[in-house]
């Protein structure tokens, strides 16, 4: 009896303790779930706003540090997905004027090229380029593949200097095309002058030169064994320059296409999750 006079006593103690410590825990329960009400409160207004940079911040940070209010997460989803689509079709808008502009300018530059058919494969020259074969003349001249690529092509009648890149000046400013060794192809000296072909990144400092001092004196550079430096034609500038903007504004409209369809795929399933999330406001308890 007095043994169990003593456990009743101790247990009689103790309840208080467990007591306080249960009310601890619920009262830490409650707040959690208040700190993630309040959170997903913010990111759907923030969301309602227009706000999706933030409503997506907000509901990444519920997910993060409330990972037990299973149903407070459960409604940031949607939040997250609704964020996810606004945002999205924001940038599809941007994306739509994008191509509108480039569209523009693509026309505005088409009637500058013409085709040129080629046995091996054709390309775009400045719609007033000579048909003369380009190794008729010391200079430069510029092409455009029919993808969009830019390509320059340097020709040195004379002297010799057994050329392997060029670089083109105006006063202090300069660019240089890559080196291309040769190889009796792409620098080839068969044909009673060294001409070589620089294709894409390999000339495309040189383009971008040529068409930023449009207007402007030029003078090019033959670099190899020695260097032979000569004033690039008013005529060839322009075409180059020509040729340059319009193989840009193709490339930046094919990435522009590329960026919406991957914007139109990331909407609809944006739109899917968001059909997914929704959940009634009284269905959870």
């Amino acid at each position: 009896m007095c043994n169990a006079a003593i456990n009743k006593t101790l247990i009689l103690l103790s309840l208080p303790l467990l007591l306080g410590s249960m009310s601890v825990t619920s009262c830490s329960g409650n707040g959690d779930k208040d700190k993630a009400e309040a959170l997903l409160s913010e990111a759907t207004t923030a969301c309602d706003a227009g706000k999706y940079e933030l409503a997506l911040s907000l509901t990444d940070s519920l997910k993060r540090a409330y990972p037990e209010q299973i149903d407070t997460r459960r409604k940031g989803l949607h939040i997250t997905a609704k964020a996810t689509e606004g945002l999205t079709l924001r940038n599809l808008e941007r994306a739509d004027s994008t191509l509108a502009v480039l569209g523009e300018r693509g026309d505005s530059l088409s009637h500058l090229v013409k085709w040129v058919n080629n046995p091996i494969e054709g390309y775009y020259v400045a719609a007033g380029a000579s048909a003369a074969p380009v190794s008729s003349a010391t200079g430069l001249y510029a092409r455009v593949s029919p993808g969009g690529d830019f390509y320059l092509i340097s020709v040195l009648k004379s002297p010799a200097v057994k050329s392997t890149s060029v670089t083109v000046s105006c006063g202090a400013d300069q660019a240089s095309t890559a080196t291309v060794a040769h190889d009796g192809e792409r620098n080839d000296r068969s044909m009673g002058a060294e001409v070589i072909t620089f294709i894409g990144s390999e000339c495309d400092d040189a383009g971008r030169f040529i068409a930023d001092h449009a207007g402007q004196p030029v003078k090019v550079t033959f670099n190899g064994q020695r260097s032979h430096s000569a004033t690039l034609s008013s005529t060839q500038a322009a075409e180059i320059a020509t040729l340059y903007n319009y193989a840009t504004t193709v490339r930046e409209a094919k990435i522009a296409a590329i960026e919406k369809t991957k914007l139109e795929r990331m909407l609809d399933t944006a739109r899917s999750q968001a059909a997914r999330t929704f959940v009634e406001p009284d269905s959870v308890k």
